[in-house]
C-alpha cells in the first residue's frame, strides 16, 4: 500500500485540505458547487413542469452523471479519509469510520443513497428528484460562513435549549389561559387545551391568520398580551445566534492570520502572546499571476509579507524577484516617501499586508524587528556594485 500513499495525499489536498490551493483545488471545488446548483435549478424547473418531453431523457442522463460524480466524490473522501490531522493516530477503518458517521460524510452519503434504493424500488422514483434538493447541503462543505454558523448553533446549543423551553412553557400557557376565557363564547375552536395550542402558536408567531380569534374582551386583551410577549420571545434566540455567529468569524479570521503568521520568518521569534496581536494586524491578500500589488509612484499606506508564490521587483539593470518569507513596501513608510518600485505577481501569491498605522505600531513594540526591517531597507538602497571593465587584452 505504500506505493499510494503519494496520490491518496495529492487527493487529498484536492478535496478537504483548506490551506491547498492551486488550478487543480479550485476546479474542483468550483465545478461540484457549480454541479450542486445547477441539480437545484433542474429540480425547479423538472417540478413545475417547465421542461417538455423531449428534455426527460436529458434530465435522467445528467442526474444519473451527477449521481456518478457524487459517487465518485464519495468513494475518493472515503479513500483519503485518513489523511486528515484529526484522525492522527488512528487506525484506517477507524478513521474512515469517522468519517462516514461525521454530519459531512452523512450528507454525503445522504446525497447519493435515495437514488440506490429508488432502483432497488425502496424509495418512489416519483419522490426521488425532489430528494435532489438535499444536495444543497453539501454547500456547507465549501462556505466557510455555513461552517461558522452551524459551529456557532452547536456552540449555544445549551442557551438554545433554555430558550426553547421558555416557548414552551409560554405555549401551554397562553393555549391554556385562552381556553380558560373563549370556551364558552367558542367551544369549537377553544373547546380543550389541545384545540388552543393552534391560536396560541399562531398568535405568540405573530403570524395571525385571522382564522380563530377572541371574541371575548378578557380573551382579546389577554390575546394582544400574547402578542407582544411574541415579538420579545423570537427576539432572544435570534439576539443568541446572531452574536454567537459574530465571534465565530472573529475566531475562525484569528485563526487562519495566526497560522499565516506564523509562516514568516520575520515573526518567528516572536512569542505566543506577542503573535496574537500580530495575527490581528495583519490581513491576508491572495492576488493572481501578472497583478500590479505595487506601482512605482503611487502612495505607500501598506507593507507586504510573502507566504507563497513568486513577485518581481522591476528596478533596473535586472528585476529582482521575492519568494517565500521576504516582504516589501517597508521603505516607502520609513520614508514617509512614494513607492520606488512596481512589484508584480509572477505566479499566485499569497500575501499579507500591514497596513501604514499598524506598522508603525509595531515598530514602537518591537524594537528588534524594526532593526530587521530597517536593515533590509539600507541592503535595499545601497548602489550596486558597478559592473567590471575587463582589463585589456595583448
Amino acid at each position: 500500500m505504500e506505493h499510494f500513499q503519494a496520490p491518496r495525499h495529492v487527493v487529498y489536498r484536492v478535496l478537504e485540505s483548506r490551506t491547498a490551493s492551486g488550478p487543480w483545488h479550485r476546479a474542483v471545488h468550483t465545478g461540484l458547487v457549480l454541479l450542486i446548483i445547477v441539480n437545484a435549478v433542474a429540480v425547479l424547473f423538472d417540478d413545475a413542469g417547465s421542461s417538455g418531453p423531449e428534455w426527460i431523457p436529458w434530465l435522467v442522463g445528467f442526474e444519473r452523471a451527477s449521481v456518478a460524480l457524487f459517487t465518485l466524490e464519495y468513494l475518493c473522501r472515503l479513500w483519503v479519509a485518513v489523511e486528515g490531522d484529526e484522525v492522527h493516530g488512528m487506525s484506517p477503518l477507524r478513521a474512515r469510520l469517522h468519517y462516514m458517521f461525521s454530519a459531512a460524510g452523512v450528507i454525503d452519503l445522504a446525497a447519493i443513497l435515495p437514488f440506490y434504493l429508488g432502483f432497488m424500488g425502496a424509495v418512489d422514483l416519483r419522490y426521488l428528484r425532489l430528494l435532489r434538493l438535499f444536495w444543497l447541503l453539501k454547500l456547507s462543505r465549501f462556505s466557510p460562513a455555513l461552517q461558522s454558523l452551524a459551529a456557532a448553533f452547536y456552540q449555544e446549543r445549551r442557551s438554545f435549549l433554555g430558550a426553547l423551553l421558555i416557548v414552551i412553557v409560554l405555549l401551554l400557557t397562553s393555549a391554556t389561559v385562552e381556553h380558560l376565557l373563549e370556551r364558552t363564547a367558542q367551544p369549537e375552536a377553544f373547546g380543550t387545551i389541545v384545540d388552543s395550542m393552534w391560536w396560541a402558536i399562531v398568535t405568540l408567531t405573530t403570524v395571525g391568520y385571522g382564522d380563530v380569534v377572541p371574541h371575548t374582551p378578557l380573551g382579546k386583551v389577554f390575546g394582544g398580551m400574547c402578542a407582544l410577549a411574541g415579538l420579545c420571545l423570537f427576539a432572544l434566540p435570534a439576539g443568541i445566534m446572531a452574536s454567537s455567529f459574530v465571534e465565530q468569524i472573529k475566531r475562525r479570521d484569528f485563526v487562519v492570520n495566526a497560522k499565516l503568521v506564523s509562516q514568516v520568518p520575520l515573526f518567528a521569534g516572536v512569542g505566543v502572546m506577542h503573535m496574537v496581536e500580530i495575527a490581528t494586524m495583519l490581513k491576508p491578500r491572495a492576488v493572481p499571476p501578472l497583478y500590479t500589488v505595487v506601482r512605482k509612484g503611487d502612495p505607500a499606506d501598506c507593507m507586504y509579507f510573502v507566504l507563497s508564490g513568486e513577485l518581481e521587483v522591476q528596478v533596473t539593470p535586472t528585476p529582482v524577484h521575492l519568494h517565500s518569507g521576504d516582504f516589501f513596501g517597508e521603505m516607502g513608510l520609513l520614508d514617509h516617501a512614494p513607492r520606488t518600485a512596481t512589484i508584480t505577481a509572477v505566479t499566485d501569491s499569497q500575501l499579507l499586508m500591514l497596513e501604514e498605522e499598524d506598522f508603525h505600531k509595531l515598530m514602537r513594540a518591537y524594537p528588534e524587528m524594526r532593526a530587521a526591517i530597517e536593515a533590509a531597507a539600507r541592503a535595499r538602497r545601497a548602489p550596486a556594485p558597478p559592473a567590471r571593465t575587463p582589463a585589456p587584452v595583448g
